[in-house]
């Protein structure tokens, strides 16, 4: 196992337990303490842990691991701004792929009584109860749930999106910067987001301005596989200004 690999597989147990010890580490890959030491200096400084004596706690809870309940009120305003921005980039009749996330739950409901038909590929569990009551075309993915983010994973949620074909894919991301595109700490969730991407002709990404210039652990996609990122008011003018002198298409909500 590689050094990455072995750090995403740090950050699910931290998902999962909260905290982490060394002396626990140690064995379960197969490497010395010294080495998981580099691992959580590593880890620390891209934020996503806070070191302790023996180990290591999760940083940022409210933005890097919260409960999906949690993760619905933090910047409720603002994602729900960001998905009245990205109702003109959705046409009648279209197919499209919702990833999960809250940000994009907020599109779900948004998009309820804008649309007579359209149909909708994702593997959102909250997101398929929001549209059970429409008279679309719902199609939910197999897979793992993923308990805090009720979102479907693993190899059965892959192969189901690699059966279809969309016109457009919403995404969101835990970080999205200029060096490293948008990112997720969650490894599982990284290999999903990949092939909602690829599985559609147009991504955007909605991200709202607490995560813009922010990198955690995996990068999915670069700045260039969105067409456009919608995002917030609060958005930095700096970093929006950054976004367009690449030719990226910023829309604020």
């Amino acid at each position: 196992m590689n050094s990455e690999a072995r750090r995403s597989q740090i950050i699910q147990l931290l998902e999962q337990q909260g905290s982490v010890l060394v002396e626990n580490l140690a064995p379960k890959f197969e490497v010395s303490q010294v080495t998981i030491r580099k691992d959580l200096s590593e880890l620390e400084e891209r934020g996503l842990l806070h070191r302790t004596h023996g180990g290591a706690t999760y940083a940022h809870k409210s933005l890097y691991n919260p409960s999906f309940g949690e993760k619905i009120n933090f910047q409720k305003a603002q994602k729900e701004a960001i998905a009245q921005a990205a109702i003109p980039y959705i046409e009648e009749g279209d197919s499209i792929i919702l990833g999960a996330g809250s940000t994009v739950l907020a599109l779900a409901r948004a998009i309820k009584n804008h649309f007579r038909r359209l149909l909708v590929i994702t593997n959102s569990i909250p997101i398929a109860i929001e549209l059970a009551e429409t008279n679309w075309s719902i199609l939910l993915t197999g897979g793992e749930i993923r308990q805090h983010s009720m979102a479907l994973i693993g190899s059965s949620a892959i192969r189901s999106l690699e059966l279809y074909h969309a016109d457009k894919v919403f995404f969101g991301a835990t970080g999205v910067s200029l060096e490293h595109g948008y990112t997720t700490p969650n490894g599982e969730m990284s290999n999903i987001t990949k092939v909602m991407i690829d599985s559609a002709d147009t991504a955007y990404a909605l991200v709202d301005s607490s995560k813009l210039g922010k990198t955690t652990l995996v990068q999915f996609a670069s700045l260039h596989r969105a067409k456009a990122l919608i995002t917030d008011s609060s958005a930095p003018s700096e970093f929006v200004t950054a976004m367009q002198k690449q030719g990226l298409e910023v829309r604020l909500g």
